[in-house]
């Protein structure tokens, strides 16, 4: 005869078992319930500024704004989303058409649930140029991670580029050159992609931490958050690094562009030491990846017979937040060029 005592244990654990998968059961469906009311608001308050066009079935977004030729084509870094250069794509509006856009689950875009590399990347944005009807000279620019997939670009539609403007570019041999970052864990992915949808991302507040500080306008600011904290948003950046790590391992350099005018735009904020900086990262050891990253954009320079190099001597890499002015001054220097 079994024990009473060990009987009573095993009914108490089975009873707390279910007890708390109900209770997990009950905050998940309430954390769903929250994050899409959370996310038909936000929507409401902060809907898309441009136009969606349906690329393979799959809604993008892409807004464009002035008049005149060429037409600039903003290409946004990993992870980012046209919202974040607002105010640089309305003054160089005032000068010709600009065109910024999202790619697959950023923005106002829909995702798709796998990486993305260079090649879908541009082609999925020659098709959303020809949908939307932009079929004049292009001046592509490209930050970070936009830099080389515009120069993946240029290198399918050449007859349609007149010039390049690479803020920060990352380069097509980057991961096998530099040290790479710690990779991120599948446990942490998988955690991500859980956390959006029930709400907990939202809940966190980690969105916000990462805006504040950011010269950013408070409608900027909150569409940022808004999109961000959209469910599908953290996976779609995590799947978008993966590939672009793949498109930094090439074992070609970049592609030369011929003439092309082209500007090159690199950081050139001084490296200091800093207080709370981790113990394996010194004084020397930051000069070294900077001047690992000058001779990557040296070359970057190097790929045009027609080039300059803008230093923007107040910026670390996202000059669009360091330097608007400056970044703004290049691109419309670069279209008056074009037109004299």
């Amino acid at each position: 005869m079994s024990n009473p005592l060990v009987q009573r244990i095993k009914q108490y654990t089975k009873q707390t078992i279910v007890y708390g998968l109900c209770i997990l059961l009950i905050g998940a469906v309430s954390g769903l319930v929250y994050q899409s009311y959370s996310e038909a608001r936000d929507l409401t308050r902060f809907p898309p500024p441009g136009t969606l066009i349906e690329i393979d079935g799959r809604l993008m977004h892409i807004h464009c704004q002035g008049v005149g030729s060429p037409t600039v084509v903003v290409e946004q870094g990993a992870g980012s989303m046209s919202a974040a250069w607002t105010e640089i794509h309305a003054e160089v509006a005032q000068v010709t058409r600009v065109c910024a856009y999202d790619r697959a689950g950023l923005g106002y875009s829909e995702p798709i649930d796998r990486p993305l590399r260079a090649e879908e990347v541009a082609t999925t944005l020659a098709q959303l140029l020809e949908a939307r009807g932009i079929d004049d000279d292009l001046v592509l620019v490209g930050w970070s991670a936009g830099g080389l997939y515009v120069r993946e670009f240029f290198q399918r539609n050449k007859q349609r580029v007149t010039g390049m403007v690479l803020v920060e570019s990352s380069h097509e041999q980057q991961a096998i050159r530099m040290p790479e970052d710690p990779p991120v864990s599948d446990m942490f992915v998988q955690m991500m992609k859980v956390m959006g949808p029930i709400g907990l991302l939202r809940l966190s507040g980690l969105i916000e931490g990462q805006t504040s500080g950011l010269a950013l306008t408070e409608e900027t600011e909150q569409r940022l958050i808004a999109l961000y904290n959209q469910s599908h948003s953290l996976a779609s950046i995590l799947n978008e690094n993966v590939g672009l790590q793949l498109d930094m391992k090439s074992e070609t350099p970049p592609i030369h562009l011929g003439n092309l005018p082209l500007t090159v735009i690199s950081r050139g904020r001084p490296i200091v030491e800093y207080e709370g900086m981790p113990e394996n990262v010194t004084l020397e050891s930051m000069q070294e990846l900077r001047r690992k990253w000058y001779e990557l954009q040296s070359e970057l320079l190097d790929l045009s017979t027609n080039s300059r190099h803008i230093i923007a001597s107040k910026s670390g890499h996202s000059v669009h937040a360091d330097e608007p002015r400056l970044l703004i001054d290049s691109i419309v220097d670069m279209v008056n060029q074009l037109r004299d």
